[in-house]
């Protein structure tokens, strides 16, 4: 006869959908400033990027749990509306910075990069947002 308790143990333990939560938008900072870092190295290297993903907001990891998990617990939310608005802006820039990259204009795409301007305002509204949803969510 199988034990019992051994199956209970081995079965894996699925974090509550408030811990998935926090621990997805405390990742999303990091996530988030990533993007940032990658233009910055295409800049800096006279790379090319590829852009089938870095100009829609659902490819990344953020937004990935933003129309899975995070639409699922937190659609109601204004918070994750609030998000939702600011990290499709934000990646609607950062494709239009990656296609000045491609096209070599490496000056322009610097001045794109600069602290301040229309991406990084957008940047710092969606690190605000991530914020205010990780509170919205702590309750």
């Amino acid at each position: 006869m199988k034990d019992k308790c051994a199956t209970i143990v081995a079965m894996p333990i699925k974090p509550s959908d408030a811990a998935l939560s926090a621990t997805t938008l405390q990742n999303a900072h990091q996530w988030h400033r990533q993007w940032k870092d990658r233009l910055i190295a295409a800049v800096n290297a006279g790379a090319t990027i590829d852009t089938s993903c870095i100009g829609r907001d659902d490819c990344c990891d953020l937004g990935k749990w933003l129309y899975a998990d995070g639409q699922r617990l937190h659609w109601k939310k204004p918070e994750f509306q609030h998000l939702l608005i600011h990290h499709r802006e934000f990646h609607m820039l950062t494709g239009a910075v990656a296609e000045v990259i491609n096209d070599k204009q490496f000056a322009l795409a610097q001045a794109y990069l600069s602290n301040d301007t229309q991406l990084a305002r957008a940047s710092q509204e969606v690190e605000d947002a991530i914020c205010r949803l990780e509170s919205a969510v702590a309750g």
